[in-house]
């Protein structure tokens, strides 16, 4: 990516983290946000099943509110925004967090391997969802566990459109987009498409429903190397 473009990315990610207030997402003022929120992590945990020993990394740990959670192994966490990182810091300091590209990962993380690694609601926010995954596997060690989140976007929206129907939309999440690709999201995601695209070099050992089975807002999904 050229240098003026990448600058332009980081500028608006960071506009869009303000705007959505990414600081305070896990601890969201709205209860359905935050109980949901609660249940991806608590799933992204138990999938990790962290031991003293490990080397964990987050790509995209916005601030550090999931790394930050683990309290065990030796922990990094990697975001391209300078400002989130400055708050994640400030609350997970026995947290290691590095300034880094997802698509592009800095020397100092390539050329390192980790038991554990997670990838967040991170895919549909960046350019090439595939060269993040790719990235990820060169950190990977054969039995590494890999942990990444998607969005369902069609039944979130879904959802969405049955509130605004019921004009209740706007009172119940204020800061919410109408569509999540209209402002943040590159890529419009579920199950599917991260079959397809993490297909070729992993493979799915489990993947969850969150909040629930009958209401798949979020999947959580477990991989391994091929």
């Amino acid at each position: 990516m050229a240098k003026k473009r990448y600058d332009d990315f980081i500028k608006w990610n960071d506009e869009m983290l303000k705007k959505f207030d990414l600081e305070h997402y896990h601890a969201n003022a709205n209860f359905v946000v935050r109980f949901i929120e609660s249940r991806r992590v608590a799933r992204i945990l138990a999938f990790l099943t962290a031991n003293d020993s490990d080397e964990i990394i987050e790509i995209g740990c916005g601030a550090g509110d999931i790394i930050g959670k683990i309290g065990k192994g030796r922990l990094t966490g990697v975001d391209i925004s300078r400002y989130i990182l400055d708050i994640a810091r400030k609350r997970y300091p026995k947290v290691r967090f590095i300034v880094g590209d997802a698509e592009n990962l800095p020397a100092e993380i390539s050329q390192k391997q980790y038991d554990k690694i997670i990838c967040s609601e991170v895919l549909e926010h960046v350019e090439n969802p595939s060269r993040v995954l790719e990235e990820i596997k060169g950190l990977a060690k054969k039995d590494s566990v890999v942990v990444v989140s998607v969005p369902n976007e069609k039944l979130i929206n879904r959802i969405k459109d049955f509130f605004k129907k019921m004009k209740i939309f706007q009172s119940l999440f204020p800061r919410l987009s109408r569509r999540m690709t209209d402002e943040w999201h590159l890529h419009y995601f579920d199950l599917a498409k991260l079959k397809r695209i993490a297909g070729r070099n992993y493979a799915i050992k489990s993947a969850r429903c969150i909040p629930f089975r009958w209401l798949p807002l979020r999947y959580v999904v477990k991989m391994e190397l091929k």
